[in-house]
């Protein structure tokens, strides 16, 4: 049947258990500390995005997506692309780390003041400029490629541990990646907009030049078995490099468009602001 591989779910029980613990946290964190951190009790915005970036976790890790990833490389693509760039800004949206830490000072009777503790203090060490977002940009371009090369790529379509470590690591990068660019905490340090859209534009232009490779390469890459439905290897390569390209620019672009746009409407209230004091 044409619908039967949409059954195919593979119902791993870490992402599962993953997924639900962050929801539950985030859960008790805006139940209970939503006034302190400046957020309606009622259901937001953020708590929409939150809910879509744990949905793309599940849609790569434990749906047909997962099922098939070592079998279609188009797949796989697709995987990677929820994994390092829609679930991560999703999840950011929400400012979930903040919110799950001052659950948990409430859950223990301690003041809700989260930008005093350690948490926080460790936040500002990757929000510490230019430079900071210097080390994430290049930590954020080695992950994408060593990931891509041959041989560790193949090494992830025979050993599922290896599998899984990439998939942690395009996760945890895409989370440091992103972060430099969402900012719900306006903390000391934090880029410039020019600054967040310069990292945007390297992270696209690393994953495009990704994609060029793939897709003009003479040859398949990667050991993917031999599809019996007609598909060449060669073309199910090419079907992957517009994956990269094309929907995994879009959150680049739609990056790129926001900060524009608030670039656009600090600049008209800066124009303002000295008008009146002029004035």
């Amino acid at each position: 049947m044409l619908w039967r591989p949409l059954l195919d779910w593979s119902f791993e029980p870490v992402p599962i258990v993953g997924c639900a613990t962050a929801a539950y946290l985030y859960w008790r964190g805006r139940r209970t500390a939503s006034p302190a951190l400046g957020r309606a009790a009622t259901w937001d915005s953020g708590d929409t995005a939150f809910a879509l970036g744990l949905a793309a976790l599940l849609l790569a890790l434990v749906s047909p997506i997962s099922y098939f990833d070592t079998t279609f490389q188009w797949d796989h693509m697709v995987q990677h692309v929820l994994l390092l760039l829609v679930a991560p800004p999703l999840i950011l949206l929400a400012d979930p780390f903040r919110t799950a830490w001052a659950g948990y000072l409430a859950a223990q009777g301690r003041p809700i003041s989260v930008e005093g503790t350690w948490p926080a203090r460790a936040m500002r060490v990757l929000h510490a400029g230019p430079k900071a977002a210097t080390i994430v940009v290049l930590a954020f371009s080695v992950d994408l490629l060593v990931w891509h090369l041959p041989s560790i790529y193949n090494a992830t379509l025979r050993l599922a541990s290896v599998h899984d470590v990439e998939h942690l690591t395009f996760l945890v990068a895409g989370l440091l990646f992103w972060d430099q660019v969402i900012s719900p905490v306006k903390a000391a340090g934090r880029l410039s907009m020019l600054g967040r859209a310069v990292v945007v534009l390297v992270g696209m232009f690393v994953s495009w030049g990704l994609a060029i490779v793939i897709g003009y390469a003479t040859q398949p890459l990667y050991a993917y078995p031999v599809h019996p439905g007609g598909l060449s290897l060669l073309g199910d390569q090419e079907i992957a490099a517009g994956v990269m390209w094309v929907p995994g620019g879009t959150p680049f672009l739609i990056a790129l468009l926001y900060l524009g746009i608030r670039w656009f409407e600090i600049d008209d209230r800066s124009a303002t602001s000295a008008a009146v004091v002029q004035s």
